[in-house]
């Protein structure tokens, strides 16, 4: 394995267009309270940069695509520079701004593995709360948001065999079926407390590796259980451990590079002891000790 490269934190403190707010706020708070530090003690060499937008009136759209075609741009750059880009963000579809970054950077062979306990399969027509970010893997592969998705540099829809969404426990009815009429791997959050994480994820990883050797790995922090620790507002009974999920960074790190990777959805204020921070530094951690090519 080659030497543990830079790591790349980009921050993109943003909310549905508003910087600083709800889950905004989780990039900030996770820089203040040492996350990077942590990874400075461990040997890395770590650099910080934010993502900010200079739109003069913020819509959330707008807004929401400014910010992938700035983070793509970044992480092109992170890229070339031998650099690890790992994403800090308030929400997950500014992946779609890492996944372009990858494609601009590095080739088109990029898979993506998405932990969260939501689907983000809805589009513009199924969604009934109109949430943008509930819908960044359907921009991802291409089904919403087509033309302006177009104008993000390096961005082409990912096929759906090369994307894995895990930790699954509360799915639209719309978006249930769109994922069940494709060919994206699922492993929902009751099939891993029935069976355990690693006969679930196992076989679904080594699928995913038949087809890509790099991947973006997703990691909305609402994927824990809340009585490990609550992640934000939107986060549902029965999701992983924090063993869980750091074994879940391991075995994406064993089978493929990590190309880049993402944290989102953290609202501090619902984190009273700290316990999903913990867990965000141990994802960190274990991103930063996966092999690089």
């Amino acid at each position: 394995m080659s030497p543990r490269p830079p790591i790349q934190l980009l921050l993109v403190p943003y909310d549905s267009g508003h910087r600083g707010q709800r889950m905004g706020e989780g990039p900030d708070h996770l820089l203040r309270q040492g996350a990077a530090s942590a990874l400075r003690s461990a040997g890395l060499e770590v650099h910080t940069e934010y993502v900010e937008s200079s739109l003069a009136f913020r819509t959330e759209v707008a807004t929401h695509f400014e910010l992938c075609a700035l983070v793509a741009g970044q992480v092109s750059g992170a890229v070339a520079e031998g650099r690890r880009p790992i994403v800090l963000s308030g929400n997950c579809g500014i992946a779609m701004g890492t996944v372009a970054g990858l494609l601009d950077g590095g080739g088109s062979e990029v898979g993506v593995v998405w932990l969260d306990a939501h689907g983000e399969f809805n589009t513009p027509d199924t969604s009934a709360s109109g949430f943008l970010d509930g819908m960044g893997l359907t921009v991802i592969t291409g089904r919403s948001w087509r033309t302006i998705a177009g104008t993000v540099r390096g961005f082409a829809p990912i096929p759906d065999d090369r994307v894995l969404l895990a930790g699954v426990r509360d799915l639209d009815e719309a978006e249930g079926a769109i994922i069940a009429r494709s060919d994206v791997h699922l492993v929902r959050a009751e099939m891993v407390r029935d069976d355990g994480l690693a006969a679930m994820l196992e076989p679904a990883l080594d699928a995913l590796a038949r087809r890509v050797r790099r991947v973006y790995l997703h990691v909305d922090l609402d994927v824990l259980d809340p009585v490990v620790g609550r992640a934000n507002q939107f986060a549902p009974a029965g999701g992983f451990t924090r063993g869980e999920l750091v074994e879940a960074v391991r075995l994406v790190g064993e089978r493929f590079t990590i190309a880049a990777a993402g944290i989102a959805s953290y609202d501090p204020s619902y984190d009273a002891d700290g316990s999903v921070f913990s867990a965000a530094v141990a994802v960190l951690d274990g991103v930063a000790e996966s092999g690089w090519p």
